[in-house]
């Protein structure tokens, strides 16, 4: 798995911005009766333009002694740990409003982020072994790009007769934890608009946009909706 994302790591194209890569391994206690992780930050990191306000980043998360995340843990604003309990990538992006009042938030500080959890196949489904976080020393308007360069696709196929409730069903086969919470799936049309996939009606309207365009699947992103 480090080899992997060692090669992850070298291969990214940072886009004119500095980035620094690291990954959180989550560790399981087998001594302990709670469901959850230890997140502990590895060595695997790459910062290519040596950014010294991202070195002062990694420095501080580097303080923390590996934090425990468990269902319900309250994680706040802490991205990898958000992601270890949601097993959903997530991102900081110029929409994100800067609480001074979270430690989380300050640490970033301008900072943009995205974060991955990194799954191998164990058995009868897949393991969590850890996250891989992304931080650049400004925000961008949205990680799609930089997502699109690292994550691996979860492929399922659909007949032109679904319904949404058959999207459902196979959204929250791969992701177990999103039988209980609320989520979005969303697609981007023709317009490079991204809609959000809510109806039979909407699915129906983007499977045909991708079929007269000769496309051989349909790029889908899920995203949980965070509660006020």
């Amino acid at each position: 798995m480090e080899s992997i994302l060692r090669e992850v790591f070298r291969k990214f194209n940072i886009l004119n911005i500095s980035g620094l890569f690291q990954f959180w391994a989550c560790i399981r206690d087998p001594d302990s009766e709670e469901v959850g992780w230890n997140l502990m930050l590895t060595d695997l990191a790459c910062n290519p333009t040596q950014d010294q306000g991202l070195e002062d980043y990694r420095k501080r998360c580097l303080e923390r002694h590996y934090p425990f995340v468990g269902r319900t843990t309250s994680v706040g604003n802490w991205l990898p740990g958000r992601a270890a309990q949601t097993l959903i990538a997530d991102h900081r992006t110029t929409h994100h409003v800067l609480d001074q009042e979270d430690q989380h938030s300050r640490d970033v500080g301008a900072g943009g982020q995205l974060v991955l959890p990194v799954f191998i196949n164990e058995g009868a489904g897949n393991k969590l072994v850890g996250i891989i976080e992304y931080i650049t020393s400004e925000r961008k308007e949205n990680y799609i790009q930089d997502f699109e360069q690292i994550h691996i696709y979860c492929r399922f196929t659909l007949p032109l007769s679904a319904r949404f409730t058959d999207l459902h069903a196979e959204v929250t086969m791969r992701f177990k934890k999103l039988e209980h919470q609320i989520y979005r799936v969303e697609y981007y049309n023709t317009e490079g608009i991204r809609i959000s996939i809510s109806s039979d009606e909407n699915l129906q309207i983007c499977m045909a946009e991708s079929s007269s365009r000769g496309a051989k699947f349909i790029k889908m992103f899920v995203s949980v909706e965070q509660g006020e």
